[in-house]
């Protein structure tokens, strides 16, 4: 048995994973924290609660990952979690091995492992978070790069003459809780991050909120559409929170339609993939920390 931890930009989640990749056991979810001792607290109670039950500890997270080392770079939205060698600090504490992967490289594991990537030559999974995280599947195998960087959709840059700040990043544009935040806003809300009644809206259509689920969907058939350009892939698999909502892949296949109404001449030339949410949705990170261990 497996103990993973997905460590996001606004929760902590875990679970104990078996060894068919199935999560045995989910634990309620804590808030994410804002600094390192906070977050090895949360941990620590975990780890000392399954102990006597498992066999090794599987991290998921934001950020670049030097997965032979275990060390986080720059760690997303987790900033304390920049050089932290997490790897080496818990096999001390706990005489356990550890994995510790990126986290949408994670998802692409899960999918490849038991969903919607088994058996998929090529493919890409878009994890949409408090960022924009990426996951690369080139001729059956997880593509990590040179410096593990690859798939790190967050930092593509938009074309901009003048000086660019953070917010210019495009993974600013193609974050879920900002889309989240801003519909939110729009209806008058205090709490900006309930994406479940923020959704009820959407569904209904809801003009307040609605172009602005548009807009986003939009952006991110024009992001589709540059990435299967350069990596041409059978499949892409949709992951993060929003993705659990049937409403995103349909809103995102009308964005592309009219897409292709509109540059006839690109989709001439660039075959459309197939696109899905993720099989495992909100446990891919989970289930792909666990399945690390087998990279």
């Amino acid at each position: 048995m497996i103990l993973a931890f997905d460590l996001g930009g606004t929760e902590i989640k875990s679970a104990l994973i078996n060894d068919n990749s199935e999560i045995e056991e989910n634990f309620a979810p804590f808030s994410s924290p804002d600094n390192l001792e906070s977050l090895f607290d949360i941990m620590d109670k975990l780890i000392n609660h399954s102990l006597d039950k498992i066999q090794g500890i599987a991290i998921s997270c934001p950020g670049k990952v030097d997965t032979k080392c275990g060390i986080i770079y720059f760690g997303g939205m987790l900033t304390f979690l920049h050089e932290c060698p997490i790897k080496n600090i818990l096999e001390s504490r706990y005489g356990l091995p550890v994995a510790v992967i990126n986290d949408a490289k994670a998802a692409v594991l899960a999918e490849m492992t038991t969903g919607y990537l088994q058996g998929i030559d090529n493919g890409l999974a878009m994890v949409l978070g408090s960022g924009l995280g990426g996951g690369i599947v080139i001729n059956g195998k997880l593509y990590q790069g040179s410096h593990y960087q690859a798939g790190e959709l967050s930092f593509l840059l938009p074309f901009l003459s003048e000086k660019m700040t953070i917010e210019d990043f495009l993974g600013m544009k193609f974050s879920a809780v900002s889309m989240i935040s801003d519909c939110s806003e729009a209806l008058g809300l205090k709490d900006k991050k309930n994406g479940y009644l923020i959704f009820d809206h959407i569904v209904k259509k809801d003009e307040r909120v609605y172009p602005i689920f548009q807009k986003y969907c939009r952006l991110l058939a024009i992001y589709i559409t540059n990435l299967q350009s350069i990596l041409d892939v059978e499949r892409i698999v949709i992951g993060g929170g929003i993705s659990s909502q049937d409403i995103l892949i349909e809103e995102i296949e009308k964005q592309l339609d009219q897409l292709q109404k509109e540059e006839d001449v690109a989709f001439f030339n660039i075959e459309r993939p197939k696109i899905v949410a993720c099989k495992h949705k909100n446990d891919a990170n989970l289930i792909g920390a666990a399945c690390s261990f087998k990279i």
